[in-house]
C-alpha cells in the first residue's frame, strides 16, 4: 500500500523523512512517498507527483506551526481525500495541538505526535492495507519496539528548530480564539432555548462551505485561475462551474469537489431545514 507523506517547510521535511524511514520498519508492506525539493511541487503538480497522489492509498501530513497556511498541504490533503476515507487523510500536529488549527485541515481526524495517537494512525494504516493485515498482538509488539527511536529523532528535530515553542506568528490569534469562545457562548445559549444542534449543524457547514472556498479561490487562485480560462476541459458546455457535469469533477482540479460538496450540502441542509435565507441559492 503507497502512503503520500506531504511536507512543506524545514521542520516538517526533516520530520516527513524521518516518519518515511521509520514507518516500513513496523509496516513492512507499506511504501511511503515523499519528495524531497520544494521545487518539485512548483506551482503546479509535476507528473510525478500527480501519479503518486493518484496511486496512494492514504496521506500523511506534516503541520507545524511554520507551514499552518501551506497551500501545498492543502492541495494534496484535497487530492487524496477525494478518493479515500476521511480517517486516511492523517494530519500530524508537530510541536502543535488540535485548538491550533484551523480551515480545511479541520475536517481531518488529526494525530499529535504522542504515543497513544501515533498508535492509533499506525493500527488505521494496517486496517487499510487489506491483502497485508499484521495481527494486532505483532503491531503492538514491533511498534512498542521502534516507537522510542522515531520519537527521539522528531523530539531532536523540534528542539534543534525551535518548533513547538508557541512563539509562532502564524499560530492562530487571541482574536481569532476569543472569537471561537464568543461562538460557542452564542452556541450555549442557543442550546437552552432547544435549537443547539440545528445551529451547530449549520455552522459546521458554513464553515466546511467557506473552508473550501478560501482554498480554491485563494490559496490555489492561480491554479483555479488556469482551469477558469481553460474550463472547455473543466465543465461540460451546458454546465456551470456548480453542476459542471462531468464524469470527474477533479480531474486535475484536485479540490474543486471539496468545494461543491460542501456547497451542495449547505443548500440541502438549508432546503430540508426551511431555513430563512435571503437569497435564491437555486439561481446562483
Amino acid at each position: 500500500m503507497k502512503v503520500f507523506i506531504s511536507w512543506s517547510g524545514e521542520t516538517s521535511k526533516k520530520v516527513a523523512e524521518a516518519i518515511r524511514e521509520w514507518l516500513p520498519t513496523v509496516l513492512q508492506t507499506v511504501k511511503p512517498y515523499f519528495t524531497p525539493s520544494d521545487i518539485e511541487k512548483g506551482t503546479r503538480w509535476s507528473s510525478d507527483i500527480a501519479q503518486e497522489l493518484d496511486d496512494s492509498m492514504a496521506g500523511i501530513f506534516c503541520v507545524t506551526s511554520q507551514n499552518l497556511n501551506s497551500q501545498w498541504l492543502m492541495i494534496e490533503a484535497g487530492a487524496i481525500s477525494k478518493k479515500v476515507e476521511q480517517s486516511l487523510v492523517c494530519p500530524i500536529l508537530i510541536g502543535l495541538e488540535n485548538s491550533d488549527i484551523s480551515g480545511p485541515l479541520t475536517q481531518f481526524q488529526t494525530t499529535l505526535f504522542e504515543k497513544s495517537d501515533f498508535r492509533r494512525l499506525v493500527s488505521d494504516l494496517n486496517k487499510a492495507n487489506k491483502s497485508n493485515v499484521l495481527e494486532e498482538g505483532v503491531l503492538n509488539t514491533v511498534f512498542e519496539k521502534f516507537w522510542p527511536e522515531l520519537e527521539s529523532r522528531v523530539k531532536g528535530i523540534i528542539e534543534a528548530t525551535g518548533s513547538g515553542d508557541g512563539t509562532a506568528t502564524d499560530l492562530r490569534s487571541d482574536r481569532e480564539l476569543l472569537e471561537e469562545v464568543l461562538d460557542l457562548s452564542r452556541a450555549l445559549a442557543i442550546q437552552k432555548s432547544g435549537g443547539f444542534q440545528a445551529y451547530k449543524d449549520l455552522f459546521r457547514l458554513f464553515s466546511e462551505f467557506l473552508s473550501a472556498y478560501y482554498v480554491i479561490f485563494d490559496m490555489d487562485w492561480e491554479h483555479t485561475k488556469s482551469c477558469l480560462e481553460n474550463s472547455e476541459y473543466f465543465i461540460s458546455p451546458s454546465g456551470t462551474f456548480i453542476n459542471p457535469i462531468v464524469d470527474d469533477e477533479g480531474n486535475n482540479w484536485g479540490n474543486r469537489p471539496m468545494l461543491l460538496n460542501a456547497y451542495r450540502n449547505l443548500v440541502e441542509y438549508i432546503d430540508n431545514n426551511d431555513i430563512d435565507i435571503q437569497a435564491n441559492l437555486h439561481g446562483i
